[in-house]
């Protein structure tokens, strides 16, 4: 699958180099994602995943990372334990989506986006610190804001994140530890309306996060993401994200089967 993406990358930049597009950038965005990672154990093996993402939109000139609404996700699946080192979850999701011109009459004030996703994550586990590589693919409806432009467009998008968990205050990820996540994560698209835009969003993001149990963690980081614009493969989008997140995990089995662990995959 890496494989894949970066023959699509090279083969994106190829491409426009062909037709010898100079790249250039839009202003810099600011936003606010606050998102909660819920795991809840069913079995030995079996996880019900449920995400929470409620993100606003800032103005650069007047209220940075907060003006107004962007986005609310509802994310859901099965996840199943294949081994310490490798689990998959497979589900569904409903991405809200609010007008970007509030009082705009021309645009529709809350529209959906629904998705089918699935995801594949291996765990390298060293003596100091966890190393994750992460596939996820989605197959979604898509559409735009315009009251006029009703008609959902089916495409992919292919995501392919790697990340790490290093804990600063101590050998080992475990409650009362504070740790530092670096990662990057790749983010491909395709469809029918998909024309050079290959690479929707390369994400760079770096946070610090806590352990207070074995059920409950949070982080707070900043992410900075470049991406082509979909009706112009040689003009890129920039965004400055600030990011706080959650991940609380329960189990659902019988008292007699619990056995006390920790999650660290999101």
């Amino acid at each position: 699958m890496r494989k894949f993406l970066l023959i699509i990358l090279f083969g994106t930049c190829f491409n426009i180099s062909a037709q010898e597009l100079e790249p250039e950038f839009e202003d810099l965005n600011t936003n606010l994602w606050l998102s909660s990672y819920n795991k809840f154990r069913i079995s030995d093996k079996l996880y019900w995943a449920g995400e929470m993402h409620y993100r606003r939109v800032g103005s650069t000139a007047t209220t940075p990372f907060v003006d107004r609404m962007a986005q609310v996700y509802n994310r859901h699946g099965l996840n199943y334990v294949v081994s310490p080192n490798f689990n998959f979850t497979v589900g569904g999701v409903l991405r809200l989506n609010f007008t970007p011109q509030p009082g705009n009459s021309e645009y529709d004030p809350l529209y959906i986006e629904p998705r089918i996703w699935h995801q594949y994550l291996f765990v390298l586990p060293f003596p100091r610190f966890m190393l994750y590589n992460r596939i996820r693919i989605e197959h979604r409806w898509k559409r735009g804001a315009a009251i006029s432009n009703d008609e959902f467009k089916f495409g992919n998008r292919w995501r392919y994140n790697f990340y790490m968990k290093i804990p600063i205050n101590g050998t080992k990820l475990k409650p009362g530890i504070f740790y530092v996540s670096p990662s990057m994560e790749l983010i491909m698209q395709s469809g029918k309306n998909i024309v050079g835009s290959f690479v929707e969003d390369l994400r760079l993001y770096g946070n610090i996060g806590y352990i207070a149990s074995p059920r409950v963690s949070s982080s707070l980081g900043l992410m900075y993401t470049t991406g082509q614009n979909l009706n112009d493969p040689a003009l890129y989008k920039r965004r400055l994200i600030l990011r706080l997140s959650t991940y609380i995990s329960l189990d659902f089995r019988k008292e007699e089967q619990k056995i006390p662990t920790l999650k660290f995959s999101d």
